[in-house]
């Protein structure tokens, strides 16, 4: 193996996210470049200064679809979520170049490939009650699975510190990613439903945003192409982010990524 450095990381990226584009186009699927990739495609009309990776968006009908024929039409290029691979532990989904390894964050992390982002997104209760209920119930199953699968120094005062370990023998007997599928089941809460929001449940954020957002597309450009984005992005990125044009306080401007990536070469794989 050899080291990947930071171009061809995002070189190795960017063709990751040709491939997922044209299949879309191809497969008549709905996709938009999402996060800080919409962010910079806005902003920067590439990545941010201080970003490393790539961030797709699906609405889940979208991303049913995509996920149940990607891998049949694709060799070098693997699409994991839960729901197909035991050993995957996000709640989103991935697509990986299996011409290379990443370990997150280093070599006794968790093993992936260098690998752009595919986050899904759900129909969100009207309720602002109903809403909050959905999300702390995700929030309490990501902090389990992290307790369960992250082996990280526990911080905190003394207390705090003997609960994290007494938590840590209470999960260990529950599978790697059980609290992550937990997640996936709340986030498809209101699936059949018909509200007039989505949200972010499989991620981070607590963000909402109108459905019309999505009424139709258009393409921005990245890096030097074209890819799509929502009509309504403006709406999309303040629910993100706010005044989005605005840049970070400078000692923000850094990475948030740990890893440690490679490339196989032919004897790596023989």
């Amino acid at each position: 193996m050899r080291p990947i450095l930071r171009d061809e990381l995002k070189q190795r990226q960017l063709e990751i996210l040709d491939a997922v584009a044209t299949f879309c186009e191809e497969n008549r699927i709905s996709y938009w470049i999402d996060c800080g990739t919409l962010l910079g495609a806005i902003r920067h009309k590439g990545y941010i200064p201080w970003d490393d990776d790539i961030d797709i968006g699906m609405l889940r009908p979208d991303f049913e679809r995509f996920s149940a024929i990607f891998n049949k039409e694709n060799t070098r290029f693997y699409f994991s979520t839960i729901d197909c691979d035991e050993n995957f532990l996000y709640s989103h989904g991935k697509v990986m170049d299996t011409e290379t390894v990443l370990y997150e964050p280093d070599r006794k992390g968790i093993k992936l490939a260098v690998n752009v982002d595919i986050f899904v997104y759900d129909n969100a209760p009207d309720s602002e009650i109903l809403l909050k209920k959905q999300y702390d119930k995700r929030d309490k199953y990501r902090k389990l699975h992290g307790v369960r699968v992250w082996r990280l120094r526990p911080n905190g005062n003394f207390l705090r510190r003997c609960a994290v370990r007494l938590m840590r023998i209470v999960v260990k007997p529950f599978p790697k990613n059980y609290f992550m599928k937990k997640i996936s089941a709340i986030s498809k809460m209101y699936k059949d439903s018909d509200t007039k929001r989505v949200g972010d449940f499989t991620s981070f954020t607590r963000m909402t945003c109108d459905k019309s957002v999505f009424d139709s597309f258009t393409y921005a450009e990245f890096e030097g192409k074209q890819y799509r984005i929502p009509q309504g992005y403006d709406a999309w990125l303040k629910a993100f982010y706010g005044d989005y044009m605005q840049l970070p306080p400078e000692e923000e401007r850094v990475t948030h990524h740990s890893f440690e990536a490679y490339a196989l070469e032919k004897e790596d794989t023989q």
